[in-house]
């Protein structure tokens, strides 16, 4: 990944759902992007961009746009369908996915706040980022409970296409650069550092006295830490053991520390609110250069000390 183009301009954003009653049919583009498509797959173009849709998916599916910066936005056919005679109001039936368009400025403010429904997924070499859209509850639809059990595979089967496929396909489809962002809370503390100017912070090593440190020095180890990693929540719990190097990231004006240290040949993270609530997370890099505790380490070394 290339830090270096997490560094651009501002434009606009990607609204969560393009109803459906204000987007523009998409046409099949006239010339496939690349080799990778086939004569089982039907390629959608918009802004030059291609979406590649499975050609025994197309007919289930309903393509569509919203205007500028919104790209594309892909339901199930019978599901809108359905909810046309049962909930007429209703925009968001059979909704899968869609694809956004952002710059530096929008991804920033996204990675400070809850992401819930939107994922980073890539980026371009004019500095834009995509993000993949997706619903956070259930948006199939049947007129009958029956019918819901009999198109429960169908329904199963676009929803794996949509979140295991579309992504890398649109990457090499349009010659982008893989780049995800984690945003846990633990990601969410990281971008107010480098992303809110405001935000103050303190670095310790075991209990030592911290060492204070600005935007500048915090911005290319962050950016290991949030693009290089994903912060999941420990399947158990586990205790800071006594002997293990412990590096303390406190974030005042936030009332949160941040304790990174390793355990069982992974590092892990321990989360301290002011109210006592504790949560533990594992570390787990998406590149090598990336390890928490390593850059963490390097991180308090590249601080004046007190």
């Amino acid at each position: 990944m290339r830090y270096k183009n997490l560094t651009a301009t501002a434009l606009t954003a990607f609204s969560l759902l393009i109803p459906w009653n204000s987007g523009t049919a998409m046409e099949k583009a006239a010339t496939p992007p690349s080799a990778t498509a086939s004569l089982r797959t039907c390629i959608y173009q918009q802004a030059g961009l291609y979406l590649r849709i499975p050609r025994d998916l197309d007919h289930l599916l309903l393509i569509k746009t919203g205007s500028g910066q919104q790209l594309f936005s892909v339901a199930e056919r019978a599901s809108v369908e359905a909810a046309k005679k049962e909930m007429p109001a209703y925009d968001g039936a059979g909704w899968l996915f869609a694809i956004g368009k952002v710059t530096e400025t929008e991804l920033h403010e996204m990675l400070c706040a809850d992401m819930s429904g939107r994922e980073l997924f890539a980026q371009d070499q004019a500095g834009n980022y995509f993000i993949f859209y997706h619903p956070t509850d259930v948006r199939y639809m049947r007129e009958s409970a029956d019918a819901m059990r009999q198109d429960q595979e169908t329904w199963s089967k676009l929803c794996a296409w949509a979140h295991n496929d579309v992504p890398q396909h649109f990457i090499a489809d349009n010659g982008l650069i893989a780049l995800t962002a984690d945003n846990s809370s633990i990601g969410i503390a990281l971008a107010h550092i480098i992303y809110q100017p405001a935000t103050k912070y303190t670095l310790s090593r075991n209990g030592e006295q911290p060492r204070n440190g600005n935007r500048t020095k915090a911005t290319p180890f962050v950016n290991m830490l949030l693009y290089g990693n994903s912060f999941a929540i420990a399947p158990e719990p586990k205790s800071l053991p006594d002997e293990s190097p412990a590096l303390t990231l406190t974030l005042p004006g936030e009332k949160v520390s941040l304790t990174f240290f390793q355990c069982e040949s992974s590092t892990y993270v321990l989360e301290r609110r002011q109210n006592g609530e504790k949560t533990l997370y594992q570390a787990i890099p998406r590149e090598e250069h990336a390890e928490a505790l390593a850059v963490m380490q390097d991180w308090y070394t590249a601080l004046p000390h007190p």
